[in-house]
């Protein structure tokens, strides 16, 4: 069973931007590429500090890439995956996004 949490402004997010949200304890990047809105939490596998400390900064400056602004570890937004930086190979942990009448949410078990 999952607890929905809405993303607010989702459906509004510009392609290749991104926003943050808090939920319960957690951090979350949201952002939309190619059309899709995909989740992860807001920390950098390498020293669990948050990718970012505004919104429009978690991504690189082509808005292709989420970007860690401590060590500038660059994440695929498709899979999370580490692609440069000191901590490639690792991951983001990523959020599962369900859609519902139009809305976004973070499903969390």
């Amino acid at each position: 069973m999952f607890n929905k949490h809405l993303i607010p402004n989702a459906q509004n997010l510009p392609e290749g931007k991104a926003l943050t949200i808090k939920v319960e304890k957690y951090n979350f990047l949201i952002t939309k590429q190619k059309g899709q809105i995909l989740a992860y939490e807001n920390s950098c596998p390498h020293q669990n500090k948050p990718l970012n400390k505004l919104a429009e900064q978690a991504l690189d400056e082509g808005g292709d890439y989420l970007k860690c602004h401590h060590h500038g570890a660059l994440f695929s937004p498709s899979d999370g995956s580490c692609i440069t930086g000191p901590c490639q190979g690792s991951h983001l942990k990523k959020a599962i996004v369900g859609i519902e009448q139009g809305n976004c949410y973070l499903l969390l078990a």
